[in-house]
């Protein structure tokens, strides 16, 4: 019989198609169904949920099952912005499931990116001499930078993020901004692709600052899916490393000036042959051993996400040695975070 995996009330109201493909990960079955709670070897609860008044009682779990603390939000706009401490969830879940790379079920955003494209599922066609110069005959002149937000101010970061932003366009950076900031909307979904295609870059500044592993699809879709070079803030360099391809991004910090980085933009623009070596990680498809971010198709997916709990809950269900408490759910997600992550 197939493994249940229960979403308790899916994030934000929205109910993601998460992939699990069953010949590489086991057959499991994602509902949003709550009728389904009985049966599920894992219950997913979003941290908006995370309290004892909205998920299912104790009394009612059965001893077998795993319960998963999920977010995607950073520490600031959780704590912070949202003053929650999760005092109640002492010694209630089991897993974590978020872009922490130390978290025991890791989802980094690129789990959420299109199928078939660079990263997920059948890839291949998005590699080699001839995919690149697809991505670069779509560049048009005085399309420079990109940039999306509709966080315009809520959070320190992004208050910080877009005056880093107005100091790059006072300094001479061209600078097309989109979303609810700037009552101006580019296309969503499929069509936002050849929309973004014809930009150099995409300003991917996150809405906090130097919070582990938060690099969201800024960098993922909004970048390298729709063929820009990421230009990023937000991350330390180090997080960034460990995830990003190889000499693929433009990094903020690495400029002692902002008016070092826009001539340097700038440089780019106007110098196709310098531009042209920011997607030499695409002219040959690396293998899993290489860079596990890229899959390939039927014969490989990452092993993070709902794949990753997929493969955890047979192993569980077939020799019963999976299991672990987390036994504070806030010491966990804001223990050594820098003070301009939370504050």
């Amino acid at each position: 019989r197939p493994i249940y995996i229960l979403f308790w009330v899916g994030p934000f109201g929205n109910e993601p198609n998460f992939r699990i493909d069953t010949r590489l990960c086991g057959n499991c079955v994602l509902t949003y169904d709550q009728r389904f709670l009985d049966k599920s070897d894992a219950v997913i609860i979003n941290f908006t949920e995370a309290n004892t008044r909205s998920v299912p009682s104790k009394r009612k779990r059965k001893r077998d099952q795993m319960f998963v603390f999920y977010s995607t939000e950073s520490p600031y706009a959780i704590s912070t912005l949202r003053g929650i401490r999760f005092r109640d969830m002492h010694n209630y879940f089991n897993w974590t499931m978020t872009y922490r790379r130390d978290s025991d079920i890791y989802l980094p955003f690129v789990e959420l990116s299109r199928q078939d494209g660079v990263f997920n599922g059948k890839t291949s066609s998005n590699y080699g001499r001839v995919a690149v110069q697809r991505v670069l005959d779509k560049k048009r002149r005085g399309y420079t930078a990109l940039f999306m937000a509709g966080n315009c101010g809520t959070t320190v970061g992004s208050t910080i993020r877009m005056a880093l932003l107005n100091k790059m366009q006072l300094l001479g950076l061209r600078v097309d901004m989109f979303g609810s900031c700037f009552y101006k909307w580019a296309p969503s979904g499929s069509l936002y692709y050849p929309f973004a295609a014809k930009y150099k870059f995409y300003m991917a500044f996150e809405n906090a600052e130097h919070c582990r592993d938060y690099i969201t699809e800024k960098l993922w879709s909004n970048s390298y899916e729709a063929g820009l070079v990421p230009v990023v803030w937000g991350p330390t360099r180090a997080d960034i490393e460990a995830i990003a391809p190889k000499d693929s991004f433009i990094f903020y910090e690495d400029f002692k000036r902002p008016e070092d980085l826009v001539q340097y933009l700038n440089f780019l623009n106007r110098n196709v042959t310098e531009y042209r070596k920011y997607f030499n990680w695409r002219l040959q498809k690396p293998t899993p051993a290489q860079y596990m971010m890229v899959e390939h198709g039927p014969q490989y997916q990452r092993d993070v996400g709902m794949c990753k709990m997929c493969r955890l809950l047979w192993e569980k269900r077939r020799y019963n040695n999976v299991t672990s408490v987390v036994p504070d759910l806030y010491d966990w997600l804001m223990k050594k975070e820098p003070s301009e992550c939370v504050l």
